[in-house]
C-alpha cells in the first residue's frame, strides 16, 4: 500500500512537470485574443507583445545583421558600369541617328563614334555620379528597420506559432521531457520526505 502511494505521488508530480511545461509553452502563444477573467487579462506572450518583439528585431536585424550598405552594394556594384555604359551608348546611338536621319549615313556614323568616344571618357565619372546619387535616395527612401517591424506586424499570428513550432520542435519538446523528468524528481523527494519523516 505504502509502494504504491509512493509511485501515485512520483507518477502525479511528474505529470505535473511535463503538463505544466506543456501548458507554459503553449502560453507563448495562446490566447491570441485578450480574455478578461473578472480584474485579470489573459493573453500569449507574444501576441501581447508582438508590436515590441516586431520593434526590437527591426532594430537587431538592421543593426548587426544587415545593414542599408550591404543591401545597397549588391544592388548598384562597380561592375554595372559596364551596362551603364552600354545603355548610354546605344541611346545616344539611338537619339543621334533619328535626329539626323536627313544626314548621309557617313555623318551620322562619325557623330555616334565621336560621342561613343565622349562616352567611353566620362562615362567612370558619370557612372559614379549616378551611383552616388543613386544611393542617396535609397539611404533616404528605404528604412530597413521600419520594412522588418512592418513586415512581422503583418503576419498572421497562426503562421508565427507554427513556424516556432516547427524550428524549434526538438527544443521545445526537449523543455517538456525536463518537466517531466523534474516533476518525477520532485515527485521522488516528496515520497521520501512523507515516508521517513511523516
Amino acid at each position: 500500500m505504502e509502494t504504491t502511494r509512493i509511485l501515485f505521488i512520483i507518477i502525479i508530480s511528474g505529470l505535473i512537470g511535463y503538463f505544466t511545461n506543456v501548458l507554459a509553452i503553449r502560453c507563448l502563444f495562446r490566447p491570441y485574443e485578450k480574455i478578461k477573467f473578472g480584474p485579470f487579462i489573459f493573453q500569449g506572450l507574444i501576441p501581447k507583445r508582438k508590436d515590441e518583439i516586431a520593434e526590437q528585431i527591426g532594430i537587431i536585424v538592421a543593426k548587426e545583421f544587415v545593414q542599408e550598405d550591404d543591401i545597397i552594394g549588391q544592388l548598384i556594384s562597380q561592375d554595372d558600369e559596364i551596362y551603364f555604359r552600354s545603355f548610354v551608348s546605344d541611346k545616344i546611338k539611338s537619339i543621334v541617328l533619328e535626329k539626323t536621319s536627313f544626314l548621309p549615313e557617313s555623318i551620322q556614323f562619325q557623330l555616334v563614334k565621336r560621342l561613343n568616344e565622349k562616352v567611353e571618357k566620362e562615362s567612370p565619372k558619370a557612372f559614379n555620379d549616378f551611383k552616388e546619387l543613386a544611393e542617396n535616395q535609397i539611404r533616404e527612401k528605404i528604412d530597413l528597420q521600419v520594412i522588418i517591424e512592418e513586415k512581422i506586424k503583418e503576419l498572421d499570428l497562426k503562421e508565427i506559432e507554427v513556424l516556432v513550432l516547427q524550428v524549434a520542435s526538438n527544443e521545445l519538446k526537449a523543455i517538456e521531457i525536463l518537466g517531466l523528468i523534474m516533476g518525477l524528481a520532485i515527485g521522488i523527494i516528496q515520497a521520501l520526505v512523507s515516508l521517513y519523516l511523516l
